[in-house]
């Protein structure tokens, strides 16, 4: 007996489309870029002595300051910033969720922890940057942190010094949606779950933590101020945007982000 085996894809929900979060990125660039360029020409003496800022050798970029500024913009992409020679100079939380098992430092290239095909694309997307191009959209297949394929969206922004020979560039990247090569296969990435899990509101995770605790239905009824059918419909839709057949595989999630303390 042959089993055929078809392709699925399943489109990843999130709050805002991820031109919003490109917008929020752009206004904190226009923000936070323009001041760190002012405070760099200050200290340099540029301004105060009325010389030429275009024979100056270009302000030093504050990184400490963009990485805590970064993470909280709360956003649902996750966000790296490179300078002109494509080196990590700053990042967001998000992009670590995305990429749990990956450690992030400022280092002469994106983390080799990342799969090698979402680092060739980023990084020929950042030579396209580094060229001089202002924005760049585009999307592509990789693997995620479980080794599933996924289509990632990215779009990159570019910023430049006032002498024009230096940038820096921010670059966003989040997973859209999962390919399967077998429609029947389940499960989403931990980091996939903790992007859902962030997205219930206050009662959804009363119930999560309700139910990892053992407590029942009309326990949670009572502590939520729901009634046991409302419940049940809550619960119901939980186990669906987890991807979940059973409430148990709430209590090893929420087990699994305590452990890589995310919660």
């Amino acid at each position: 007996m042959v089993q055929q085996v078809s392709a699925a894809i399943h489109r990843l929900a999130y709050r805002r489309p991820f031109t919003e979060d490109r917008r929020v990125v752009d206004r904190w660039l226009n923000t936070h870029f323009s001041a760190a360029l002012t405070t760099g020409m200050l200290a340099t003496g540029i301004l105060e002595s009325g010389s030429n800022r275009f024979d100056a050798s270009p302000p030093e970029l504050p990184a400490e300051s963009f990485r805590a500024s970064l993470t909280e913009l709360r956003l649902e992409s996750g966000v790296f910033l490179m300078d002109d020679e494509r080196r990590l100079i700053a990042w967001n939380q998000t992009l670590e969720d995305l990429f749990v098992e990956v450690e992030f430092t400022a280092t002469e290239s994106l983390p080799s922890g990342l799969p090698s095909e979402m680092v060739q694309m980023l990084m020929g997307g950042g030579e396209l940057i580094a060229l001089g191009a202002l924005e760049l959209d585009y999307s592509f297949q990789s693997k995620d942190d479980r080794g599933r394929m996924c289509v990632w969206d990215v779009s990159s922004i570019r910023r430049e010094f006032a002498s024009g020979d230096s940038a820096i560039s921010a670059t966003l990247v989040r997973p859209v949606a999962l390919l399967k090569a077998d429609a029947t296969e389940q499960g989403l990435s931990l980091s996939e779950s903790l992007l859902v899990y962030q997205q219930f509101d206050s009662v959804d995770r009363q119930i999560c933590e309700a139910i990892a605790m053992g407590d029942t239905t009309g326990e949670i009824a009572t502590m939520v101020g729901l009634t046991r059918r409302s419940v049940e419909v809550r619960r119901a839709k939980i186990l669906e945007r987890l991807q979940f057949t059973r409430p148990v595989e709430i209590v090893r999630l929420l087990v699994r982000l305590e452990e890589n303390g995310l919660l």
